[in-house]
C-alpha cells in the first residue's frame, strides 16, 4: 500500500542546533575565562556561568522553532529544536536561579542589570534584525556582560566587573564593526562611514593607550580596537574574513591577560 503525504515520515535534514554565530562563542567564554583565571571559581560562580552558556545553546532552537531558519527546517527539525530548547532553557532558569541563591549580597542586582541588554537582543531576535549591526552591538553587551554577573558572585567589587564589562563590551563592538565595514567595502566603495569609522577607531585606541591601568577596561579593550582601527583602515578582502576572525581570537586572548592584571579586591 502507497503511503498518504500525511502517513510519510518527515524526513530530517540533520542540520546543527548549535549556534552559528562562531564569534558569539569567544565574546560570550573569554570574559568568563578570564574570571577563572583571576581566582579559583566558587559554586555560585560555576552555576552562574553554566547558566550563561546554557541560555546561549538555546538561541539556534529557539530560532527554529520561530520558523526564523526557514519553513522547511522547521518542519524537519522543529520537534528536535522544541525538545533541545525545553532542556536547555529549563538548565539556564535552574542554575540561574541555585546560583542566584547562593551568590553575595548585590548579584541579584547585578543580574537585573544585565537582564535589561538580554531582554533586547532577545526581541533583536524576535524581529529578526539580529544581524543588524545594531542588533549584533547589543548582543555584545549582552554575551559580555554574563561576566559582570558572576564576577560579582565570585566577590568582585561591582564597580570592577563593570569596569571589566565595559571594556570587554567597546573591543568586541570595534571588532563587529569592522567586519561590518570589510563586507560593506566589498560590495561597494569606500565611503564617508569608513573614513569616520577608522578616525573614531584610531582615536579610541590612542584613548586606551592613555588611560590604560592594570586590568582596567580601556587595558581590556585597546587590543581589540586596535585591530579594527587598522582592518577598518586598511581592510582585506571579505574572503578574507576568517582572517579577520583569527587575528581577533589572538587579539582578544590578549585582552584576557591584561583583564587578569586587576587586583581582585
Amino acid at each position: 500500500m502507497i503511503a498518504t503525504r500525511q502517513e510519510r515520515p518527515v524526513a530530517r535534514s540533520g542540520r546543527t542546533l548549535w549556534p552559528r554565530e562562531h564569534g558569539a562563542y569567544f565574546q560570550l567564554a573569554l570574559p568568563l575565562l578570564t574570571v577563572g583565571a583571576r581566582r579559583a571559581p566558587s559554586l555560585a560562580v560555576m552555576l552562574l556561568a553554566l547558566a550563561a552558556v546554557a541560555a546561549f545553546l538555546a538561541h539556534e532552537p529557539w530560532l527554529v522553532v520561530l520558523g526564523h531558519r526557514g519553513p522547511r527546517r522547521r518542519v524537519e527539525d522543529g520537534p528536535r529544536a522544541r525538545t533541545r530548547l525545553l532542556l536547555l532553557a529549563s538548565a539556564a532558569i535552574g542554575l540561574g536561579v541555585a546560583g542566584l541563591a547562593i551568590s553575595p549580597r548585590g548579584t541579584v542586582a547585578a543580574a537585573a542589570i544585565i537582564a535589561v541588554p538580554v531582554a533586547v537582543a532577545i526581541g533583536c531576535g524576535y524581529r529578526r534584525v539580529a544581524h543588524t549591526l545594531a542588533g549584533e552591538l547589543v548582543a555584545v553587551v549582552a554575551l559580555t556582560g554574563a561576566s559582570f554577573v558572576v564576577q560579582v558572585a565570585g566577590g568582585v567589587a561591582r564597580g570592577a566587573a563593570l569596569d571589566a564589562w565595559l571594556g570587554w563590551s567597546l573591543g568586541f563592538a570595534a571588532s563587529t564593526i569592522a567586519v561590518h565595514r570589510v563586507i560593506a567595502r566589498h560590495k561597494h566603495a569606500a565611503s564617508w562611514v569608513d573614513r569616520v569609522c577608522a578616525l573614531v577607531l584610531a582615536g579610541g585606541f590612542a584613548a586606551c593607550l592613555w588611560r590604560a591601568t592594570p586590568g582596567g577596561a580601556f587595558a581590556i579593550a585597546a587590543p581589540l580596537v586596535g585591530l579594527a582601527a587598522v582592518v577598518v583602515a586598511a581592510p582585506p578582502s571579505a574572503r578574507r574574513l576568517r582572517a579577520i576572525g583569527l587575528a581577533t581570537v589572538a587579539a582578544g586572548t590578549l585582552a584576557g591577560v591584561l583583564a587578569t592584571l586587576a587586583t581582585v579586591p
